[in-house]
């Protein structure tokens, strides 16, 4: 495997354990957007295999999906329905001005709960994906 895929899946399974660590301190916001987090870099990690480039400079994690379904990647149809979920939390969880309030205030612990789940298993499926395709 790449040096670089191997960095983005580990910086990735890091973003989960941090997404971990603001669920148990009650910090939803955090969770939810290192949950995104997680995701955006592990789809970013498929790009060096899937695609053979660099990943772009993006941030909205459907997009990134997208370019790589259009080469061959797909996630499985349920979890793939679900990706928009994160989008958000790229920047609510982040500035005051786009989730028009304080970032603690825009997300509860059933949107966290959630975020988290899906981004486990996103990069669950990409980890899977590259050690078969290796």
């Amino acid at each position: 495997m790449r040096k670089e895929v191997e960095l983005w899946v580990k910086a990735a399974d890091e973003d989960l354990e941090d997404a971990e660590i603001a669920l148990s301190r009650g910090r939803w916001f955090r969770a939810a957007f290192f949950s995104q987090q997680a995701v955006e870099k592990a789809l970013k990690a498929l790009f060096f295999t899937v695609r053979r480039e660099e990943p772009p400079h993006i941030h909205i994690v459907t997009e990134l999906y997208i370019l790589l379904k259009e080469s061959g990647f797909s996630l499985p149809k349920n979890t793939e329905d679900q990706l928009f979920i994160l989008n958000k939390y790229y920047t609510i969880t982040r500035y005051p001005d786009a989730a028009s309030g304080l970032p603690s205030e825009s997300v509860d612990k059933v949107e966290a709960l959630r975020a988290y789940n899906l981004a486990s298993e996103v990069v669950r499926y990409v980890r899977e994906f590259l050690r078969e395709s290796h």
